[in-house]
């Protein structure tokens, strides 16, 4: 008998599992937010619908223990595949991971990770990104294009309060799923991507001369992401997939390299030390209640600090440089508060969150770990957000 196990996600593209005798999807509910519990609900009723189609009746699970049971009580007592999983949950039955989360099973290189990412600093990226390139080559067969002109056409980045933050999922797309089907949909989708491969598109640096604006012209297709994040991170769709149709460019800030900073985190997901609220450098954090609330509540005073937050809580959805300044005033920048409570806010609200890539991203962004700027960060300018780019922030972490 095979019995497969989805947990905390779907399986969408690249799914080995199909032809499992019993298909039990696990979905714990405690580890969704707000939004992100909303569109996950929406999503799993469509793929139980697909999954029907090719006859296979999913069991939905919501704890570890009733899956215990169920393996008990039917006396399965062979390998249990298992689809790659954050490996701060622990099985108690013997399990095979077949991984659609990454782009590589990571769960038994754990001392090669370790030698790769200490705490101190992310000064062997390179090295991790070629490796991760050169495996995953060999199986996919894939040359990327290297691209030696990366002068990019504007040194404004425009974030536009409306028009760039509509509906991750409109009533119209949800026709479009129901018709063709989930996997296909996904896959069009990416296919809508294609701007992304040319040699024009960048991802934005943390510290660009940025302008959060009421209104713009439309944004071209050198400053359009690609909003997939909410489906990467259910599983909805394949990393594996994306990381073959952003191939084209081999450069930093390419979409191919977006992926690898994603894989990143998810490689030092396998170290325990990486679940430690302790985890990266030492740092006198500070406690303040009442910033904080404001903080929270939106209504720091800083209109587009409390743009970002208040977008964030009512659609679960922002771009990345307006999480860097919410994350930047919470911890270095501004209040010094721990980084686990943002980390926490987060979780609550993004429709797109990844418990991985959300932890990795908050110890970078407040200076604790993964770090390429060791001894100064940029200090940004909270009513015009990182319109000081020149001017540097000497911070009180001991080196």
């Amino acid at each position: 008998m095979k019995i497969s196990i989805i947990p905390q996600t779907f399986r969408i593209n690249d799914n080995p599992f199909l032809d499992s005798d019993i298909y039990i999807i696990y979905i714990n509910p405690n580890e969704y937010g707000i939004h992100q519990q909303q569109f996950l609900d929406t999503m799993l009723s469509l793929h139980i619908k697909d999954l029907k189609k090719i006859k296979i009746k999913p069991i939905i699970i919501d704890n570890l223990d009733t899956i215990n049971q169920y393996i008990l009580q039917n006396n399965i007592t062979n390998d249990i595949l298992i689809d790659y999983d954050n490996p701060s949950i622990t099985y108690p039955f013997s399990t095979k991971y077949i991984p659609s989360w990454c782009l590589i099973d990571w769960t038994d290189k754990i001392d090669m990770i370790e030698k790769w990412f200490l705490p101190e600093a992310l000064r062997n990226h390179k090295v991790f990104k070629k490796y991760v390139d050169n495996n995953i080559r060999d199986e996919f067969n894939i040359t990327p294009k290297i691209t030696t002109n990366t002068k990019k056409l504007s040194s404004t980045y425009i974030i536009q309060k409306e028009k760039d933050y509509d509906s991750i999922l409109n009533q119209q797309q949800l026709k479009e799923i129901k018709k063709v089907g989930l996997n296909q949909w996904i896959l069009t989708q990416l296919e809508n991507t294609n701007y992304i491969n040319d040699s024009k598109w960048f991802k934005p640096d943390t510290c660009p001369t940025t302008i959060i604006m009421d209104d713009s012209p439309l944004l071209d297709n050198q400053f359009k992401t690609s909003k997939l994040s909410p489906y990467i991170s259910l599983g909805i769709l394949s990393p594996h997939k994306a990381y073959i149709f952003w191939n084209g460019e081999d450069r930093m800030g390419s979409g191919r390299d977006q992926l690898l900073f994603r894989e990143m985190f998810h490689a030092c997901s396998q170290m325990e030390s990486f679940w430690n609220d302790d985890f990266g450098k030492s740092f006198d954090w500070k406690q303040h209640p009442t910033q904080w609330q404001h903080f929270i509540d939106g209504t720091t005073n800083h209109p587009d600090l409390d743009w970002a937050i208040n977008t964030l809580k009512r659609d679960g959805w922002i771009h990345h440089l307006a999480r860097h300044l919410i994350a930047d005033y919470l911890t270095r920048g501004k209040l010094e508060i721990h980084w686990k409570y943002g980390m926490e806010f987060f979780k609550q609200y993004l429709i797109d969150h990844d418990d991985c890539v959300n932890r990795g991203n908050w110890m970078w962004l407040s200076g604790t770990a993964f770090s390429t700027k060791q001894r100064s960060f940029y200090h940004y300018n909270y009513d015009n957000y990182l319109k000081n780019r020149n001017k540097k922030l000497k911070i009180k972490i001991p080196f």
